[in-house]
């Protein structure tokens, strides 16, 4: 084989950035090997006016491509992996390569439309899966009053940075697109200058930002495209040196999340028309799958699946919180002190004071999960992003964003984990212990369900039984002190994730 490898791709900034890292990534592995890069324009490149779902046929921007490997034309073709069809290829072979980056959306908002709003909001895509959650997301998660206004989509098409200077161009509102777009571009260094408008585009992103606010959109809820944020290489089918040079650089939580996401939409039959989100993340704790959508036949789709769950099942006698309800908690809000512009992380909605304000130009708003930034959104402030009820160790990842990292606080009660909170705590609110029923028996108790820290200590101090029973928690924080009290040994057997109080209901809890 040659010691020159053509290596093929789109001619947009994007695909040359990440036809770049490929090949940094394969050099650093191969000495000896010559790399040259070979750009074309594809079908969808050409024709910006059509939408996407309307172009007949699949592979819009790798059918050519794929001609041009099959002819010899090019050795590798590195693609977004989100834009290849779920087709099984005859002649070529698909390898996942470097880590995938991240998979969720970015939704960008004027500035100027979020102080002196109109009536209604255009928010730009070109994506039926966008399209169809963003109306219903704007109703819930966008602050009072824009959440009540009317949601228009416009069609938008083109590279990152037409894209982007549509949006600025348009009278009102927003757009959404991937986030890694945005991370890939800003954080690419161009050493060697192969790519003269670079810091053009970065400029442009710079700008665009300053003039916007911006929410990363939760993949529980609005889950990516299926591989959106992965690369992969195609090759020749039988091209076994090509094959174990680029496995070389493979990931292997990239290559099982996309083929995951893939499979999942490809039971719907796939396609940039499909109005279906799948999004896969992989943890220490499991593998979350979150689906959410439309079917062609206008079937709704919404799951959030946790794996390596045990397969058990109990009583409502069996379990805490008695009777598998929510044990009752008074809350009093306490004086607080909070540094001046500090980033603000919110447990919950009642641990955000009153009489505090965020200012989101200069401050971001992050919530612990989703019922948190609804109670944020309901009473006017403009919220960033969440944990997903993930647990606070789920990272932001907005440094790029930014163009600094953030300095988050943490706003919760005044008995919470101080030591395990990856954030300075600043408490808010003071909560008692949970009621607990009399008569209670301890004795029926198999399993155990905690919403924090605290009350797993005020709970098991009162009846020390309860440390033996299974235990089972949301991932973060609370997770990580049970298993230290229990042990790592024991914990494995006996403490466990379940993504929510309602999903531990329904998995384990007899009607």
């Amino acid at each position: 084989m040659s010691d020159t490898i053509k290596i093929g791709g789109r001619s947009s900034l994007l695909s040359r950035i990440q036809i770049l890292s490929v090949i940094t990534a394969l050099q650093q592995k191969n000495k000896t090997k010559t790399f040259q890069t070979v750009f074309r324009e594809s079908a969808g490149d050409k024709d910006l006016k059509t939408p996407l779902w309307q172009f007949p046929g699949q592979g819009i921007f790798t059918k050519d491509l794929q001609e041009d490997l099959l002819n010899y034309k090019i050795d590798i073709a590195i693609h977004s992996w989100k834009d290849m069809d779920l087709r099984e290829r005859k002649e070529t072979i698909l390898v996942p390569i470097l880590p995938r980056e991240d998979v969720r959306d970015v939704l960008l908002f004027k500035r100027n439309k979020w102080i002196s709003a109109p009536t209604d909001i255009t928010i730009l895509t070109s994506s039926p899966r966008r399209e169809h959650h963003i109306k219903d997301f704007v109703k819930s998660y966008f602050p009072t009053p824009i959440n009540s206004f009317q949601v228009n989509i416009e069609s938008v098409r083109g590279n990152i940075q037409t894209r982007l200077r549509k949006y600025l161009d348009h009278e009102n509102g927003g757009i959404i697109v991937a986030k890694a777009a945005l991370d890939r571009i800003l954080n690419f260094e161009d050493l060697e200058n192969q790519i003269p408008e670079l810091n053009e585009v970065k400029q442009l992103i710079r700008d665009t930002i300053s003039l916007s606010l911006f929410m990363v959109m939760p993949s529980s809820i609005f889950p990516s495209a299926p591989a959106q944020g992965a690369l992969c290489a195609e090759i020749r089918k039988g091209d076994k040196h090509l094959e174990s040079l680029l496995r070389e650089i493979s990931n292997a939580d990239a290559e099982t999340t996309a083929n995951e996401e893939r499979k999942i939409l490809s039971q719907y039959g796939g396609g940039c028309h499909q109005k279906i989100g799948v999004s896969v993340l992989i943890r220490d704790y499991g593998k979350i799958t979150f689906i959410s959508g439309e079917t062609e036949d206008g079937k709704k789709l919404f799951s959030k699946e946790l794996s390596e769950s045990p397969d058990l099942i109990f009583n409502k006698t069996e379990v805490w919180p008695p009777n598998a309800k929510m044990a009752a908690r008074q809350r009093e809000r306490l004086t607080y002190n909070i540094p001046k512009d500090v980033d603000v992380f919110v447990s919950r909605g009642y641990a955000f004071p009153l009489d505090l304000s965020v200012n989101p130009t200069n401050q971001i708003l992050w919530s612990a999960g989703l019922s948190t930034w609804k109670d944020l959104a309901l009473r006017g402030f403009w919220v960033n992003g969440t944990c997903d009820g993930l647990g606070e160790s789920e990272p932001p990842l907005i440094d790029l964003l930014l163009g600094r990292t953030p300095n988050f606080v943490k706003l919760t009660h005044v008995d919470s984990d101080k030591h395990n909170s990856i954030y300075p705590v600043i408490p808010t609110y003071f909560v008692s212990a949970p009621e607990i029923p009399v008569p209670f028996d301890i004795t029926n108790i198999k399993a155990a369900y905690w919403r924090s820290g605290s009350e797993f200590d005020i709970v098991t101090k009162r009846f020390p039984e309860l440390l033996d029973v299974i235990h089972f928690v949301g991932p973060g924080s609370t997770f990580k002190k049970i298993k230290q009290t229990i042990g790592e040994e024991a914990s494995k057997e006996r403490v466990f994730v379940s993504l929510s109080f309602d999903s531990w209901v329904e998995k384990y809890i007899k009607p």
